[in-house]
């Protein structure tokens, strides 16, 4: 009974069809790229659809969104069912290749995840100058307590080609899609909203969060440096000659005189002898 009740009534199967874009399991940003059509399959125990998107790109391949949505378990491919396989059982990169064969795709080695849980990608650049990037994301399956599935798991596969945008706004789209189907349960309210004696505070993780704003207190100003006394020059005469002091150079052009020679004799004053017949 329990192995009865984990499988939940089978798809009515469905040829690939045009659906309105209103109808797609998953959205791009609001900035785009834009949806320019839907195409889905519906198989036994699953939905695939894939979501062409608008392109600017020079570089041969589609921007699209490709997303499959298992009610179920996958199956083994027969009687109209589509196999859940996981990641590690397939060869992403060639995917990537395919998508992108002249792009030169790069396995980025980093952990990355978005609002649905982690996601690997890889990314590259064409001949003609495009930033390509390829990402793929497996959303595992919820079950409820008796077994049953709540949700099946969901696949998802991005290939963006953009000749002016960078990988890493290529990349932002990724973590931006939103899936129009339930994902997770909602969480639950926290126990003490709405009970007395539980005072609920408007604190974040800056602190209180004020509805006005915080008005910054006014630094100081910082004191300037008293400035020093310039030392005055004395100002000299227009053509006085500058003496250097003995021994040293003044650094400047000018007359330079001579220091007075250390010794000088002065002329001696000869005193004429008395006449001979002088008494």
């Amino acid at each position: 009974m329990l192995s009865a009740c984990s499988q939940q009534p089978a798809l009515q199967t469905q040829a690939a069809a045009q659906v309105a874009p209103v109808g797609a399991l998953i959205y791009p940003p609001p900035g785009g790229p834009g949806i320019l059509g839907v195409v889905q399959t519906t198989f036994a125990n699953a939905i695939r659809q894939e979501i062409s998107l608008a392109t600017q790109a020079r570089t041969p391949g589609e921007n699209k969104i490709t997303i499959v949505l298992f009610k179920a378990a996958g199956g083994d491919g027969s009687a109209g069912e589509l196999a859940d396989t996981p990641l590690v059982d397939l060869d992403l990169m060639s995917e990537a290749r395919a998508a992108w064969p002249q792009a030169n795709m790069k396995l980025s080695p980093y952990y990355v995840q978005n609002d649905y849980g982690p996601f690997g990608y890889a990314a590259g650049r064409s001949p003609a100058g495009d930033t390509c990037v390829y990402a793929w994301q497996r959303i595992e399956p919820t079950t409820r307590p008796s077994g049953a599935f709540k949700r099946g798991a969901i696949s998802v596969r991005l290939q963006l080609c953009d000749k002016a945008r960078s990988e890493k706004s290529l990349l932002g789209v990724m973590y931006q899609l939103r899936i129009n189907a339930d994902v997770f349960d909602p969480w639950r309210a926290p126990a003490q909203i709405g009970r007395i004696f539980v005072p609920i505070k408007p604190q974040g993780v800056e602190g209180f969060a004020t509805v006005t704003p915080v008005s910054q207190p006014k630094a100081a100003p910082r004191r300037q440096p008293a400035a020093s006394k310039p030392v005055e020059t004395p100002v000299l005469p227009p053509g006085t000659p500058i003496v250097p002091a003995p021994g040293t150079s003044t650094g400047t052009t000018g007359p330079i005189v001579p220091a007075p020679p250390a010794t000088q004799t002065a002329p001696a004053v000869l005193v004429p002898p008395p006449p001979a017949g002088a008494n």
